[in-house]
């Protein structure tokens, strides 16, 4: 089985761990990306440090601000295709059905799943996406200048609207 590089929470308030890990396979709507870049927002530190209400559970792999290409795809995937240049940010994906997801508010989904949070994220070689919820980008995007946008922008846009 492949590997990859990943740096991983194994116990809250303690250094991250950098390990050799099982590359994941993507399930059904979902793609493999390969991280070129991963911002580090301070919601990773404070996952890292488990100082939250809700916490993630160790072991873990941070990082919600990825941007790479698309590696493989899971069955059914259609809107992507391998060598797409693709965002991974926060909201790993909702259940599209309730209230909040009907209208366009899936951030308040309370069956969201979290990149880096409550799923596997990209501090590490890859990382696994819905094919739903990544954001396709242009071809010749700099990956290091838009991994932390996947957050901090999403965030200004979506209370800009």
């Amino acid at each position: 089985m492949p590997t990859m590089k990943a740096a991983i929470v194994k116990q809250f308030g303690k250094p991250l761990v950098i390990e050799d890990v099982p590359v994941p396979q993507p399930g059904p709507g979902e793609i493999l990306v390969k991280v070129k870049a991963c911002g580090v927002c301070h919601t990773d530190l404070h996952a890292a440090s488990g100082d939250w209400p809700v916490k993630p559970v160790p072991p873990f792999i941070p990082g919600h601000e990825a941007a790479g290409t698309v590696a493989a795809l899971g069955s059914g995937v259609k809107n992507l295709k391998v060598g797409d240049a693709v965002g991974v940010a926060w909201l790993h994906d909702a259940c599209m059905s309730c209230e909040y997801c009907e209208t366009g508010w899936e951030t308040l989904c309370e069956h969201q799943h979290n990149t880096g949070y409550s799923v596997n994220g990209g501090f590490a070689e890859y990382v696994i996406a819905s094919a739903a919820f990544a954001a396709k980008l242009p071809a010749t995007v700099d990956f290091a200048a838009i991994a932390p946008i996947l957050c901090a922008g999403v965030t200004t846009y979506k209370g800009l609207k």
